[in-house]
């Protein structure tokens, strides 16, 4: 079982979604569920399991991929050690306001991705 978690299927922008599903599947662990199809929009979809209801997409860069995603750990401290010691770049953690443990990790288009404590 994986140390991550994806809460809500998210969408992130890449300009080489084959190049990032590998990255992902390396890194991560995800399994690709859907492979980039013309019907797919050249989106790759990727979940820890074919049974997951969540996913991370991966498709075109574009405005509206602004925002920042989060991926939930079961131990933020393993998380943050395990992806460290695969390549990741992953920052120190920290606390917010609210005492929440998390730290940002960055792809490999240094897309930036929050790795939160399970609330």
């Amino acid at each position: 079982m994986s140390l991550l978690q994806i809460p809500d299927s998210i969408y992130i922008g890449v300009t080489d979604a084959v190049a990032a599903s590998l990255w992902y599947r390396e890194k991560l662990g995800l399994q690709q569920v859907v492979a980039p199809t013309s019907d797919a929009g050249d989106c790759v979809s990727l979940a820890f399991s074919e049974q997951d209801g969540t996913a991370i997409i991966l498709g075109p860069r574009d405005s509206t991929t602004d925002q920042r995603p989060i991926l939930y750990a079961t131990n933020i401290g393993k998380a943050n050690a395990q992806l460290s010691s695969r390549g990741v770049s992953v920052t120190p953690i920290e606390s917010d306001r609210q005492g929440t443990r998390y730290f940002v990790m960055r792809d490999l288009e240094g897309n930036e991705i929050e790795v939160s404590e399970e609330p």
